[in-house]
């Protein structure tokens, strides 16, 4: 069977841990684009934008202090498929 090479692009952040990207959630991606000037037109409320958020790396487990700024455009290496399945011994 033929993987299928193909990556994910997403908006994350790098870990201030262990440096792998972090997918940033998508109300912080809607403050982000806010703070961008990217808003919905009619949206007539004015919103206070936090500059900073609180995220959880999946790869480490340990959270950190992000700031709107450090969201970047980040690439997910595909996972490569097994053919077989393994069973595990006890």
């Amino acid at each position: 069977m033929l993987a299928v090479s193909s990556s994910h692009h997403f908006r994350g952040v790098l870990c201030r841990h262990c440096g792998k990207p972090v997918r940033v959630p998508g109300i912080v991606l809607r403050k982000d684009s806010e703070c961008r000037g990217l808003h919905d037109a009619q949206d007539t409320q004015f919103h206070l934008i936090s500059k900073v958020f609180v995220l959880r790396c999946r790869s480490c487990e340990r959270e950190g202090i992000y700031a709107i700024n450090q969201i970047v455009d980040c690439v997910a290496a595909p996972v490569p498929q097994r053919e077989g399945h393994e069973h595990a011994v006890i």
